[in-house]
């Protein structure tokens, strides 16, 4: 499964030095201080504030466990793996999934958190077939059957439109896929996300624009993936991978 939450980083000398202050300024916060360092980090290209936020968000599961925090630990490795598989970091990808597989029996055992946990499986699932494709086979169908029951359950939830569109765009034809269809639940997700924006899915609603004018593209409409991606900085200017890159290179064809 491709779709990069990032594209290479350029870390500026010290930065690492730096990220101990922030997310002791915002542990008091609780969770939306985490939620707020998650966004931070994606929005400014900083992957290690990510990563020790992350660590953090962990310790602090582990002091007091709550399953809101269980579930943005999840999300928050969701990315991370992402992130890792498209910048080929493929052990550490796997460390990472291997990791979020004992957090997932926790939520899954969550009769709240249901559809979520369906979703994080099949999301899984595809990452696994991203390390070893031949597991497509096996893998794909297990994916699939999960989205679909979690869309069943909770049909609001924007995030099994978000799965569901991964599914369609980067499945071959052969196997049902259609970046076409694809397009469309993208964009199902988008609007719930716009109608009610969680705090924790700012970064999510950012990707998932960004996933929207990719297929736009791919599909040949380069002037609709331009649309797309200045909504995107509409809604954060500082959005530093379409500011700097995805935009220049879209307007660039």
């Amino acid at each position: 499964m491709e779709r990069p939450i990032y594209q290479y980083l350029i870390m500026l000398p010290g930065l690492i030095l730096l990220l101990a202050m922030p997310l002791r300024a915002n542990q008091s916060n609780g969770r939306a201080g985490f939620q707020h360092m998650i966004y931070r980090a994606y929005v400014h290209d900083r992957m290690p504030l990510w990563e020790n936020t992350l660590q953090t968000m962990e310790f602090e599961y582990r002091q007091q466990p709550d399953p809101g925090l269980l579930y943005d630990i999840l999300l928050a490795q969701y990315g991370l793996i992402g992130y890792y598989l498209g910048t080929e970091k493929e052990k550490e990808a796997e460390a990472t999934l291997d990791k979020a597989g004992g957090y997932l029996d926790i939520l899954s055992d969550n009769s709240s958190y249901i559809a979520e946990a369906k979703l994080f499986e099949a999301a899984f699932y595809g990452f696994r077939i991203g390390l070893r494709p031949w597991r497509g086979i096996r893998l794909g169908p297990r994916s699939s059957r999960l989205i679909d029951e979690a869309l069943e359950i909770n049909p609001s939830y924007p995030r099994g439109h978000i799965e569901k569109g991964n599914l369609l765009y980067y499945a071959p034809g052969v196997f049902g896929g259609s970046k076409s269809k694809a397009m469309e639940h993208y964009q199902q997700a988008i609007e719930m996300m716009e109608a009610n924006m969680e705090n924790n899915h700012r970064w999510l609603y950012l990707s998932t624009l960004v996933s929207l004018a990719e297929a736009h593209k791919e599909t040949g409409d380069v002037e609709k993936g331009i649309a797309i991606l200045e909504k995107a900085l509409s809604f954060e200017p500082d959005f530093h991978w379409v500011k700097e890159e995805k935009l220049p290179e879209y307007k660039s064809y």
